[in-house]
């Protein structure tokens, strides 16, 4: 779960430019850690696993043209995007 939220903490150092593409991108990925931390507390459901499953496409789909961007150009349009706030973990 800790690489998971690594993961996205590099997806929304990333960028988003005028159409926001990361931006949606990063807000797919909590939808997805939002749901699935749902399973944590309760036993899963059908419809539960069903509404995961399409989360995590639409959010594949979304961050695919970021995968292989290098960290200097996510950190470069992080910086565009007004809805990305980064704070480290300590």
């Amino acid at each position: 779960m800790k690489l998971l939220s690594l993961s996205l903490l590099l997806i929304l150092l990333v960028s988003c430019n005028n159409s926001q593409p990361l931006c949606d991108c990063v807000e797919a990925g909590d939808d997805v850690n939002r749901i699935s931390a749902t399973f944590f507390n309760r036993a899963p459901t059908q419809a539960g696993e069903d509404s995961l499953y399409v989360a995590k496409e639409k959010r594949d789909k979304l961050c695919e043209p970021f995968q292989d961007m290098a960290p200097a150009e996510l950190h470069k349009r992080a910086a565009e995007c007004a809805s990305l706030k980064i704070t480290p973990e300590q």
